[in-house]
């Protein structure tokens, strides 16, 4: 029997302003993808516990091959942090909006007025929509295990 212990180092940061958490970010290794999924809720858990939609996102991102880093923005009514998602999109590879079809109008004009600051700063191509196999955006709990599918945003 060969026994064998692997290791990897993960370091955990999260941004919290007004005590909101704006966004939550998983490293692990430097020169690797990096990762930025946007989704429409309030941020649970605490810096060492995650939600499980946190789970859902880092396991599907690290079952993909997209180990780098993972950051999870979160999108929420009281939460208008356009700046930060462009500044968070810049730093990003590959960008997934998971917000689902089913948010209110406060967080559409929110998608809608990121969608636009990314497009005018030569963002765009990073987006992609997560979306089911009917082409429907949701968001990852709404998946239920089934694969992630992306298509562009337009």
């Amino acid at each position: 029997m060969v026994e064998q212990v692997q290791t990897k180092v993960v370091t955990v940061f999260q941004k919290i302003v007004d005590g909101v958490v704006c966004w939550k970010r998983w490293s692990w290794e430097e020169k690797s993808q990096k990762v930025l999924v946007i989704v429409n809720q309030m941020a649970t858990g605490t810096l060492l516990v995650d939600s499980p939609t946190d789970c859902l996102i880092r396991c599907e991102m690290a079952s993909r091959g997209m180990t780098g880093e993972v950051t999870v923005a979160y999108l929420a009514e009281d939460n208008d942090e356009s700046s930060e998602l462009l500044s968070l999109t810049r730093r990003a590879d590959f960008v997934v909006l998971a917000t689902g079809a089913k948010i209110s109008s406060a967080i559409d004009q929110q998608v809608r007025t990121y969608i636009q600051q990314s497009r005018l700063d030569g963002q765009i191509g990073k987006l992609h929509w997560l979306m089911n196999s009917g082409g429907k955006h949701v968001h990852p709990v709404e998946l239920g295990g089934l694969p992630w599918q992306f298509g562009p945003v337009g």
